[in-house]
């Protein structure tokens, strides 16, 4: 079983990740639209300004912790 500040530690990331680099993109209007339940991040894009291969490169170089589901 896991430390108990565990998920702490993840608000805390997500929370910094959500603040500093998804509200960028929102701001630029390259993301339409943002919201997370728990661990889990739905994005909504515009498709004139960007398409999912390069909001996936850029989610891979975010921190080398960070992983994304497969596409289904």
């Amino acid at each position: 079983m896991g430390s108990p500040i565990t998920s702490t530690i993840a608000e805390i990331f997500l929370q910094q990740l959500k603040n500093s680099i998804i509200k960028h993109l929102i701001d630029a209007k390259i993301l339409s639209f943002c919201t997370r339940y728990v661990d889990d991040i739905l994005l909504m894009y515009d498709s004139t300004r960007t398409n999912p291969d390069h909001i996936l490169k850029y989610v891979d170089t975010i921190h080398s912790n960070v992983q994304r589901s497969p596409t289904m």
